[in-house]
């Protein structure tokens, strides 16, 4: 066991215990505990710490992410920053903040705009050409889905990701008119990922009509 495994599992032991008291008739999911009691209609889902290797590094881009869906649908979701104390929150009935300020809270730049840029994983150029000249990773799922919420980021490419990721930010998301799809096309919905399975393919997330044009410049290797 890592010191940084350690970590993440004291915060999962603060965190837990409150949602299995508060929310009984929930199942939870979570990174180092995997998925815990029967499987029910609503979930929690955890990340303690999303941009672990960023958080390692002393940087600033990591948080705790947490998600609830309720019905196979992103009910309510947070996704918290304390090195810089950005808190996203949203759900359905709420709308989607960064702190008090309601989302989207930046000018949303289109494709062509030398401010726009693409959110990326480290290691997405193996895998990935890009025909797209302004190419970001601040190393954490996350945060790369709540900047493009915000407006800051045009998109975001999602590799190698599991439910917990991003049930912090799919309601964030979805009250931001953000779509979120697979790489090859088609809805993603979190229902066939509760039991903690990774999800296999690459996600696309962006608003339309960005999000089929961002398609075609991001090509397979």
């Amino acid at each position: 066991m890592t010191p940084f495994t350690d970590i993440e599992l004291d915060m999962e032991a603060l965190i837990l215990p409150f949602l299995r008291e508060r929310f009984p008739d929930y199942q939870i999911l979570s990174e180092e505990n995997g998925t815990q009691g029967p499987v029910k209609p609503a979930v929690w889902a955890l990340d303690p710490i999303d941009g672990t290797k960023i958080f390692l590094n002393g940087l600033p881009t990591w948080g705790v992410s947490l998600g609830s869906i309720v019905n196979g649908q992103p009910a309510l979701g947070f996704f918290y920053m304390p090195v810089t104390h950005d808190f996203y929150w949203g759900g359905e009935g709420f709308g989607a903040f960064l702190n008090d300020t309601p989302l989207p809270v930046e000018i949303e730049h289109g494709l062509d705009d030398p401010l726009s840029f693409l959110a990326i994983p480290a290691n997405g150029h193996r895998h990935f050409e890009f025909d797209y000249p302004h190419l970001r990773c601040f190393g954490s799922t996350a945060a790369h889905c709540c900047y493009v919420a915000q407006g800051a980021a045009t998109g975001a490419l999602l590799r190698r990701v599991n439910l917990w990721d991003l049930a912090g930010v799919l309601p964030i998301l979805s009250q931001t008119g953000v779509q979120v799809e697979y790489y090859s096309q088609g809805a993603f919905s979190p229902e066939p990922y509760l039991n903690g399975g990774k999800i296999k393919e690459e996600i696309l997330v962006a608003r339309e009509p960005i999000l089929g044009k961002m398609r075609t410049l991001i090509h397979r290797k």
